[in-house]
């Protein structure tokens, strides 16, 4: 696929919902709206769940500068309000333009898992559309997207790597810990993990901390993420965890908060510094 010169660089990643599951998810104990990575000339949203378009309005966003939805698998708390994004994208349904990539299950009928997340009417609206498995990239602008493999309840999911030249990103949503999803995903500048519970609180198709601890030893990121908390995790709470997390690997590791902004170019600062739109 030929690259379309649009993006330059991720600046920054903005937390759209840092909660997951099926009960936060339902009581929105946190929000559960994914991440916006922020570019030079437009807005990638990755995993839009419930309330993600709200939020993304309430923090002043402009919703008509959203470039692709990526979406990692179709359970409700990662794709729910994918399709209002992606008439964002198209002017409301009058430009065809961005990006639009995801799973299989997202993207296409399987035998297992019925009908897509996606219909078929929005499917037409943008300019690419791309089903992907683990190991397929494409580039798009100057942004290259790299498909990771995931071990969760849809055998189809899959997580992303997103590398504009300077500065990359490896991002897992829910999956297991295995050694064979680390391909791909290897030494980023920042690794955002999926965790929905702590300490050793393992359950099917999830990450705990301590499995989150050997992906971080095994990939060797400079910094790393913790988000997609269950209630198990929020009660815990996440920054401590974050904070054992660091610790032992000692990698700088942080735990999201509704409408944190990252900058990739800055190191993690203190915890209050991060969290000025945590009253919206």
């Amino acid at each position: 696929m030929d690259s379309i010169n649009i993006f330059v660089m991720i600046k920054e990643i903005i937390v759209l919902g840092s909660g997951g599951s099926r009960i936060v998810t339902i009581k929105q104990e946190r929000r559960t709206g994914g991440l916006a990575f922020i570019m030079d000339d437009g807005i990638f949203i990755i995993d839009p769940g419930p309330g993600s378009i709200s939020y993304f309005n309430q923090l002043g966003l402009d919703p008509f500068s959203v470039r692709g939805v990526l979406i990692s698998h179709r359970h409700p708390d990662h794709y729910c309000d994918a399709e209002i994004y992606i008439e964002a994208a198209t002017k409301g349904a009058n430009v065809k333009r961005g990006l639009l990539a995801g799973a299989k299950s997202v993207l296409e009928h399987v035998d297992d898992m019925g009908y897509p997340a996606i219909s078929i009417y929005h499917k037409r609206l943008p300019e690419v559309v791309v089903s992907m498995i683990p190991g397929d990239s494409i580039s798009y602008g100057k942004i290259k997207i790299t498909a990771l493999k995931s071990l969760h309840s849809d055998p189809y999911a899959v997580g992303f790597r997103l590398d504009d030249g300077k500065r990359s990103v490896s991002y897992f949503p829910d999956t297991e810990f295995s050694e064979e999803i680390i391909k791909g995903a290897e030494h980023p500048d920042l690794l955002i993990l999926s965790v929905l519970r702590p300490a050793d609180q393992k359950f099917p198709g999830h990450l705990c901390i301590d499995d989150a601890i050997k992906m971080v030893e095994l990939i060797s990121p400079r910094r790393v993420l913790i988000t997609h908390f269950g209630s198990r995790m929020i009660r815990a709470p996440p920054e401590k965890e974050a904070e054992r997390m660091a610790k032992t690997t000692g990698v700088d590791t942080i735990a999201a908060i509704d409408g944190m902004k990252i900058k990739l170019s800055e190191t993690f600062t203190p915890l209050d510094l991060w969290t000025k739109n945590k009253e919206i």
